[in-house]
């Protein structure tokens, strides 16, 4: 009984484990696609090379349209 206890109490661990690590990788992810707008924003990049990211990275593009761009219309009204 004793090591079954064990054994669900390291699985609980195991699984907490994941999804912290889980929320860590997403936060980094955030973090890198908030840095990467900002300099194109800043125009650190020409249009040239922020397509190259797009098609390289169609997450941060779909992250990027949804963030950004539709801010700047909401803006624009």
């Amino acid at each position: 009984m004793k090591k079954l206890l064990q054994l669900i109490f390291s699985l609980k661990k195991a699984k907490e484990q994941v999804q912290f690590d889980k929320l860590v990788d997403e936060e980094k992810t955030l973090k890198d696609y908030r840095l990467l707008a900002e300099r194109f924003r800043s125009d650190q990049f020409t249009s040239k090379q922020m397509t190259e990211e797009f098609k390289s990275n169609p997450e941060f593009k779909d992250w990027y349209f949804k963030n950004y761009i539709a801010l700047e219309k909401w803006r624009s009204i």
